[in-house]
């Protein structure tokens, strides 16, 4: 069964938020003066018309580097041969911590596609592991449009599904805080929990 399509009436009522401390996102980037990075019409939750009106670009984010360095690093750049992944070594090496904040709030209120809330929506987890993005982004659309009070979607890792992934919009003003470089500690904990081989 494929997940339905946000039609207009259908969900807005049945949206539940959740606050999100903006201290507590991170994000392991390669590129950490060009933070945050909006991206638009690419990944999951994205406008999937970047070239409409209103239109809005979205910041990726995790509740913990575990989580990141899944969603980025091992997604993006790992592949698993012969009992491990395999992944550059600039990939490993370059990335930076990245810290948030905003002027305006310290907490988000996301629109929560997790348990029970996204079940309520008539919705199951594919939402957040299909490899067929356009049902997600045109929830993200639908979201986004829906009420400017959502600053984002909380939804479950598709790489590590016991933590969270966000999706912030661009409205929210996040902006970054500092980023510093990966620890070599702690990128040789990363390696060890995931089977991460240097390459």
């Amino acid at each position: 069964m494929s997940l339905r399509l946000p039609e207009p009436g259908t969900f807005e009522d049945l949206l539940r938020p959740v606050r999100v401390e903006v201290a507590s996102l991170v994000r392991l980037s390669r590129y950490p003066g060009t933070e945050p990075y909006w991206s638009s019409g690419v990944y999951r939750f994205d406008d999937p018309d970047p070239g409409r009106a209103g239109e809005f670009g979205t910041c990726y984010t995790a509740n913990s580097i575990e989580v990141a360095f899944a969603e980025s690093v091992i997604h993006e750049a790992g592949r698993f041969v012969a009992g491990a992944y395999e992944v550059p070594s600039a990939e490993l090496t370059e990335r930076s911590v990245v810290q948030f904040t905003c002027d305006r709030r310290k907490t988000l209120v996301l629109a929560d596609l997790t348990g029970a809330a996204l079940k309520s929506l008539g919705l199951n987890n594919d939402i957040s592991a299909l490899a067929d993005y356009s049902v997600s982004q045109a929830w993200a659309q639908a979201i986004h449009d829906a009420d400017p009070r959502w600053q984002g979607i909380r939804y479950v890792s598709r790489q590590m599904n016991k933590g969270f992934a966000y999706a912030i919009f661009e409205r929210s003003g996040l902006k970054k805080l500092r980023s510093e470089k990966l620890k070599v500690a702690q990128l040789d904990a990363l390696c060890d929990l995931f089977n991460v081989t240097a390459v």
